[in-house]
């Protein structure tokens, strides 16, 4: 079989109750929705990963569906939506970018990030505005407010929106851009 689902599927959480006082401004009223929106969002996630066979932890299980994009179009398209619908998301074999362009950008990225970080952000200085550049450990997860433990190369596909900010390693930007084009046409293909 192409795609397959070792889980039940979850159930989505009832989202709590939204209370609003007689007092409250239409400001504080949009406020609050925002935080009960952002209560539900983190009791999803907190759900799905207790609940183990869907989310993250069928990823680290190995039970991510495997969508074979050699398979007749017919097919690939029935398996994704099985796979979307069922599980939440899914991985394609058989898509057609080059391994050697994906080690290539991989290699590239590893140098890059194998410098001090001062480097770093030398040759990729973050732009919020632009939502691109280097960061290490600044990015605040909206749902939570808990800042990511991670550093990052935000590579922004806008029109100039990496001019001055593609870093100097030998290769990268040749690397990525390769890389970039093949995804993007590889979804492209998957949405089509």
């Amino acid at each position: 079989p192409m795609c397959k689902r070792n889980s039940p599927p979850i159930p989505a959480p009832d989202p709590p109750p939204t209370k609003q006082r007689a007092t409250d401004s239409p400001c504080e009223a949009e406020a609050a929705g925002a935080d009960n929106s952002a209560a539900r969002e983190v009791q999803l996630e907190r759900q799905l990963l207790q609940a183990g066979g869907k989310g993250g932890s069928a990823a680290v299980y190995g039970n991510v569906p495997v969508c074979d994009l050699s398979l007749p179009d017919d097919e690939v398209r029935a398996a994704m939506i099985a796979a979307a619908s069922e599980v939440g998301f899914f991985s394609v074999t058989n898509h057609g970018i080059p391994e050697a362009a994906i080690d290539e950008a991989f290699g590239a990225s590893a140098t890059f990030f194998g410098q001090e970080r001062a480097a770093k952000a030398e040759q990729a200085p973050f732009a919020a505005h632009l939502n691109c550049g280097y960061e290490y450990m600044s990015q605040v997860r909206p749902s939570t407010g808990t800042p990511d433990q991670k550093e990052s190369l935000q590579v922004t596909a806008r029109r100039g929106s990496m001019d001055g900010r593609w870093p100097s390693t030998d290769g990268f930007e040749p690397a990525a851009r390769t890389l970039i084009s093949a995804a993007h046409s590889l979804g492209n293909r998957l949405l089509s």
